[in-house]
């Protein structure tokens, strides 16, 4: 058990005793936090975002859902102060959730208004001096080896962790998001102790305030002595030279495409393929999506915005998956060709209305601060600033050839592809 002295995080140095934080800086505790209130929120979102591989600081052996397996237990172990955070916080009337991806790892609970400072004073305080015990490891992998199984008969998640081994060719990238309830049932309480006292320093924190949230709640926030080590580099994420092509045997059958895209910096040529995946994908007014008509088919697309590359991510899946590839391979090969300048306003205005409907509750915005923080642009989150914000500027300013341009640069190569099958019986398979 780890036991150490939590402190009082107090104000952030940048803001005097009577002024209102400023919407994004750093505590005295060394503490980083996006604070973004909306009094009219009926509700508030606290999270907890940590830069961390999910596979483990271990190189030597990847161990798939160890972050989240960590994160879960300690919310489930008894800490110090005697409730479990996530008795806690249903008790306060709240949900928690834990999410991971491939570099990172976001806590979030949401809660009624009256209870924030609460729960920011117990979730900080249980994660930066971490305690994971042997219940609460045993509650974690139940709970993770579930929601892993179901994910795996998710025909888009499924393909899409496939295609991450396809297009990386190490690191927790490589290694995917899902993983047998028998691996999650091996990973040991040292593990999972390691891991929860190196990722979930206060020095490796961010903290996401949205929702209906006051500034005193910056105050309630624990920190650690002892524990002011640097932020966690970047899970490293290393592109395949040339692009793979794999089968698998699955529970579930289905075709992915992927492609390396550019880098979160370059914020023009993210944005630009965001709108891509938008125009031939997106729900019922996407190009493809129109086009499979009364087909037996599911298709999605989108472009996942990392450090360093992005990833271009297309899932086909259903009865008609073959009959539809031909279509969803020319669709995205077209993309380069600069659409009517009719046709490109009303597919951005689409793009537009999907990305703000996105941004509606304060678990949704958390999410985006959070997500775009851990990968180092901040001030590039669809949420910050609004339509007078960066990413709404940038968007406002894309042009059919400019897309274009983009699609070209990153889409005309060939993809990694992916084919997953269903095992079928002996008797199916010789007829």
């Amino acid at each position: 058990m780890i036991v150490a002295a939590l402190l009082v995080g107090g104000l952030p140095s940048a803001a005097g005793a009577q002024e209102a934080p400023r919407p994004t800086g750093t505590l005295a505790s060394g503490v980083a936090y996006q604070f973004r209130p909306d009094p009219a929120q009926p509700a508030a979102a606290v999270a907890l975002w940590y830069r961390a591989p999910a596979t483990g600081f271990d190189d030597a052996k990847p161990v798939p859902g160890l972050a989240r397996v960590a994160a879960t237990t300690v919310a489930a172990s008894t800490p110090i102060t005697g409730t479990p955070l996530g008795r806690l916080i249903q008790r306060a009337g709240g949900r928690l959730s834990v999410s991971a991806y491939p570099d990172s790892i976001a806590i979030t609970a949401l809660v009624p208004p009256d209870r924030v400072a609460a729960v920011v004073r117990a979730m900080t305080g249980d994660y930066f001096a971490p305690v994971a015990d042997a219940a609460g490891l045993q509650i974690a992998q139940r709970e993770v080896a579930q929601d892993l199984t179901y994910r795996a008969y998710d025909p888009s998640a499924a393909i899409e962790d496939a295609l991450a081994g396809a297009l990386f060719a190490d690191g927790p990238f490589h290694a995917g998001l899902l993983a047998a309830p028998k691996e999650i049932g091996a990973i040991p309480l040292a593990s999972v102790r390691a891991f929860a006292e190196r990722a979930f320093r206060p020095a490796n924190a961010i903290l996401v305030l949205t929702g209906n949230v006051d500034a005193g709640a910056l105050g309630a926030v624990a920190s650690r002595d002892g524990a002011q080590a640097s932020v966690e580099s970047p899970a490293p994420a290393v592109p395949r030279p040339s692009p793979a092509a794999v089968s698998r045997d699955a529970v579930v059958d289905g075709i992915g495409f992927g492609w390396s895209g550019p880098p979160i910096t370059d914020e023009a040529s993210a944005t630009a393929l965001d709108f891509v995946a938008d125009a031939l994908f997106g729900t019922r007014t996407g190009a493809v999506q129109k086009a499979i008509g009364t087909r037996k088919a599911t298709v999605t697309g989108r472009f996942v915005t990392y450090r360093n590359p992005g990833v271009f991510l297309v899932t086909i899946s259903g009865d008609d998956a073959a009959a539809i590839r031909p279509l969803v391979e020319a669709a995205v090969a077209g993309a380069v060709k600069p659409m009517a300048p009719a046709a490109f306003s009303a597919a951005r205005a689409a793009f537009v209305y999907h990305l703000l409907s996105g941004l509606q509750t304060p678990a949704e915005i958390a999410d985006t601060y959070g997500w775009y923080t851990v990968e180092g642009a901040p001030a590039y989150a669809p949420a910050d600033g609004g339509m007078s914000g960066r990413y709404f500027s940038v968007a406002s300013a894309l042009t059919p050839n400019a897309v274009a341009a983009a699609a070209a640069r990153y889409l005309a190569v060939p993809p990694a592809v992916v084919t997953l099958s269903t095992a079928k019986p002996a008797a199916e398979k010789r007829g």
